[in-house]
């Protein structure tokens, strides 16, 4: 019996989905979420991820440095993107997906949403109001002071006699304490001749050191106020973070803070984004999983048609070079193979950006409103199914692939044939999967290529063949009962 790309395609597709996303016929998938997949994929090398596995401040030379902060731009840059779920159902534009052919960036979008949105503001009641200023009075005191030049006087605002003794306390202990730290990691990484009066520091005053520690602590406790301090700060928060406007702001600064610029051109400035767990690459527990040609037949009836799925695609051959694809017209997804087994290793990683809150987005305590910032079309999200706007979700999870492996002898054979007719400096695949090619993710390009016996396919490295998205309701969509004219 043969079979067609088309179909083992599909099944690779209903396979992935399902365990990409979970669910069941009894307990779907959640609706929040849908794949794009990238056609072709994306090349890696363990290497390239260092940044993430070892932190972006770990190189130990200025070029391991400029290497660490090339790779985290690079992967910052690539995932800086809004899925567009229109292509999520319509293969001849997957490319465009996680190539970001809109040029939308999710990181500045994001920003124009902070920045020119309005939030509720819940007021304090007056006995609030009263206790905080009381609160804060204890930390700040406004006096009135002469100017030297102009002699006018001013009123300033400084800290308190407690805010002072509290950060001159932390000062004394942050201060014992890293010295403490200091001898202690002298004496656990000397080596040599030069090292033994750090280890004959340690041995004989280490109790010592302790000492100066605890006292510091003290100290910091009985005439630095701590606990007093700490405890108005905790009141202070609590009591303002009731306010959006406040929350807002932090996050703000949140977004801010979230910025590195690269050392290897101008303009490269990038907000940090990496993965979780950092060093996936190299870990073993990647998960192996099979296609079979006789699980067609019994899985065409459970296809999943619906646009959160991808959209159907096959395994048929493509081309590319110069940055143009092309789809082979004699293997498209209408060729048939007389068997067809393949295996691989999927990995999937979250990805974190740490300055981003998606909380925020589904908050339904502000606005935007056209003209006043936000000059889009549309709004973020209209909630559709599927949905229209300009941040309609963000990319979640990266979905890695490596030691692919087919076993097919007329897969293998027409494969060769169809590669043997380009260039070497051509990328050929099928599906999400890409069999050869170049690509440059550092500071140098690297060439890989499939490998045939005859009978069986394997492809090197590891690869990107898709992205789990988070699909956001209608955003934003303010709470029933709030008036649009309170916020602010």
């Amino acid at each position: 019996m043969a079979y067609k790309l088309a179909d083992l395609g599909n099944l690779f597709r209903n396979q992935l989905f399902a365990i990409l996303t979970g669910g069941d016929g009894t307990v779907p998938p959640a609706k929040d979420s849908f794949i794009t997949w990238c056609m072709p994929g994306l090349p890696y090398e363990p290497a390239d991820f260092r940044f993430a596995a070892e932190g972006i401040a770990a190189g130990s030379t200025v070029a391991e440095q400029r290497l660490l902060l090339q790779q985290a731009y690079n992967f910052a840059s690539l995932i800086d993107y809004i899925p567009d779920v229109t292509s999520a159902y319509s293969t001849d534009r997957q490319e465009g997906v996680w190539r970001n052919a809109s040029g939308a960036r999710l990181s500045e979008i994001y920003g124009q949403i902070l920045k020119f949105s309005l939030v509720i503001d819940d007021q304090l009641t007056p006995e609030q109001q009263k206790r905080l200023e009381r609160m804060r009075g204890l930390l700040r005191v406004t006096k009135t002071v002469k100017d030297i030049i102009t002699e006018e006087e001013k009123q300033v605002t400084e800290d308190s006699p407690m805010q002072k003794a509290y950060k001159a306390g932390m000062q004394a202990y942050a201060q014992a304490a890293t010295v403490y730290n200091a001898k202690r990691t002298a004496a656990q990484t000397a080596t040599g001749e030069a090292g033994m009066q750090a280890i004959a520091d340690w041995s004989n005053n280490a109790e010592l050191y302790r000492m100066q520690v605890a006292a510091a602590m003290d100290d910091w406790t009985t005439s630095g106020y701590k606990n007093e301090v700490e405890q108005i700060h905790a009141y202070v928060d609590q009591t303002t973070e009731k306010s959006m406007l406040l929350w807002k702001r932090n996050l703000e600064n949140f977004y801010d803070l979230g910025t590195l610029t690269g050392a290897s051109g101008p303009g490269q400035r990038f907000y940090y984004t990496t993965v979780v767990p950092g060093d996936f690459a190299t870990a073993s527990g990647w998960t192996e999983y099979n296609v079979y040609h006789s699980q067609v037949d019994s899985h065409q009836h459970t296809e999943n048609t619906s646009w959160s799925a991808g959209g159907g695609f096959g395994f048929g051959f493509w081309s590319a070079n110069a940055g143009v694809q092309s789809n082979s017209t004699q293997y498209d997804s209408n060729y048939a193979v007389d068997d067809f087994a393949m295996t691989f290793k999927l990995a999937q990683v979250q990805i974190v950006r740490p300055w981003f809150y998606p909380e925020f987005l589904e908050n339904r305590g502000w606005d935007l409103r056209k003209g006043h910032g936000w000059n889009y079309d549309q709004m973020p999200s209209d909630g559709g199914a599927p949905p229209q706007g300009r941040f309609i979700g963000y990319p979640l999870q990266a979905v890695f692939v490596k030691d692919v492996a087919i076993r097919s002898a007329s897969f293998a054979s027409a494969l060769h044939t169809y590669s043997s007719s380009f260039s070497a400096s051509a990328s050929v695949g099928f599906g999400p999967f890409r069999a050869r090619g170049s690509y440059s993710h550092q500071e140098s390009d690297r060439r890989y290529h499939f490998e045939s016996d005859g009978s069986t396919i394997t492809i090197p490295g590891m690869q990107i063949i898709g992205f789990v998205n988070h699909l956001l309701g209608k955003t934003p969509n303010l709470l029933d009962g709030i008036d649009p004219d309170s916020l602010v």
